[in-house]
């Protein structure tokens, strides 16, 4: 199934994962010499961890969590469709919750719409990191 959902959809809306790669690849942190892994990561990694996350059930897990919870969704997002996103967020106890949603993007926001990604960090993930360091 997750072939397939590569394959047809992709992991990301409207963007093939070679495009998605060098969207990755177009960062200062990158380059061309991490291609071979990246790409190694796309074909091995799913098949590794896919029968491992499968099974994991967060609610059971972590019903609770003792930090503030950021959840970044995208709408579209096959992978871990918003549903399910949705009946964990409610039901998970921390000490503050925040969901915001990425009307354009499936499973990888801060690719598909970097802009808003990196504004939210800096406005509502970074306030939070530096009030908990002082």
């Amino acid at each position: 199934e997750r072939k397939w959902l590569t394959r047809f959809f992709g992991i990301v809306r409207g963007m093939s994962m070679w495009r998605f790669t060098r969207i990755t690849l177009g960062g200062p942190e990158a380059s061309m010499f991490d291609l071979p892994n990246i790409l190694l990561s796309q074909l091995v990694t799913p098949k590794v961890m896919w029968q491992e996350l499968i099974g994991v059930n967060l609610i059971k897990i972590a019903p609770a969590l003792q930090v503030p919870i950021f959840f970044f969704l995208g709408r579209h997002d096959r992978v871990v469709t918003p549903e399910t996103s949705i009946a964990y967020y409610d039901l998970l106890q921390a000490p503050s919750k925040t969901l915001i949603w990425f009307e354009e993007s499936g499973h990888e926001p801060p690719t598909e719409e970097q802009e808003k990604f990196n504004r939210l960090m800096a406005e509502l993930v970074r306030p939070v990191v530096v009030a908990s360091s002082s």
